[in-house]
């Protein structure tokens, strides 16, 4: 159940174990925090956050008035509100149509809806077990200018 809303969520609709369907937590309007937020199971935000924001099993979910500039790492996240900084999500990230993410995403599945704002890369992965032990330090490949005079440097897609 997502507290407060008759909306679907995609939380956990990407391959088992599922994430947790209870809300746990909830950081209201009005509410701002700077530092370190660990949580478990589900956590809805329409707060403002500032720093790193961790999860190993839990979902994280901002809501329309919700602003985080953070780091997150999170079993999936649902975007409706601001977030600033690296995603990396196990399972999956959803980028709703009223939400912006300025940063990179770090995830095997991304799902973007008509009229949300998603400015910077993201690195999909194969599967959560590519994450393993780096779970939060996904090695960011260094961008490789191709050539456009040089055809052999031009491809339509870079499988690694």
């Amino acid at each position: 159940m997502k507290f407060g809303s008759n909306k679907t969520s995609y939380v956990g609709s990407i391959d088992s174990p599922t994430p947790s369907t209870d809300l746990r937590s909830f950081l209201g309007e009005g509410t701002d925090i700077t530092g370190e937020v660990k949580f478990t199971e589900i956590m809805r935000v329409d707060a403002t956050i500032n720093g790193n924001i961790t999860s190993e099993t839990g979902s994280l979910v901002v809501m329309e008035k919700g602003r985080i500039k953070a780091t997150i790492q999170a079993a999936a996240v649902e975007v409706s509100g601001i977030v600033e900084g690296t995603i990396t999500a196990k399972t999956s990230v959803t980028i709703h149509s009223t939400g912006r993410v300025y940063g990179d995403i770090y995830t095997p599945a991304l799902i973007i809806e008509h009229g949300a704002v998603f400015d910077g890369k993201s690195h999909m992965l194969n599967n959560k077990d590519q994450l393993g032990k780096n779970y939060g330090r996904v090695e960011q490949k260094p961008y490789e200018q191709k050539s456009l005079s040089d055809p052999k440097s031009l491809r339509t897609a870079d499988a690694t």
